[in-house]
């Protein structure tokens, strides 16, 4: 595993963060592998998206965050088109 240098004056702060990067190390559902293979088939597309989700978490959680905006526009749209002149 590759590890950044440690600055001892970020110690406490990111005491939590290393330990927790490194217990889970090797044990993460997405394939390194799969995922360079996904980006240099977007780069090579005609029309690559500005972002690119990868694995089935990040497509959940958008999913999600896109439903919820979804529902926040359409409980609200009526309001939000009464204020154009």
């Amino acid at each position: 595993m590759h590890r950044s240098e440690t600055i001892e004056a970020y110690q406490v702060s990111t005491a939590q963060t290393r330990a927790a990067v490194e217990g889970m190390d090797g044990t993460q559902p997405g394939d390194p592998a799969k995922a360079a293979r996904a980006i240099v088939e977007v780069l090579g597309s005609d029309k690559p998206p500005l972002r690119l989700a990868l694995g089935n978490d990040a497509v959940d959680v958008i999913r999600a965050h896109q439903d919820q905006v979804r529902g926040d526009l359409e409980q609200w749209e009526h309001l939000s088109r009464a204020t154009d002149l």
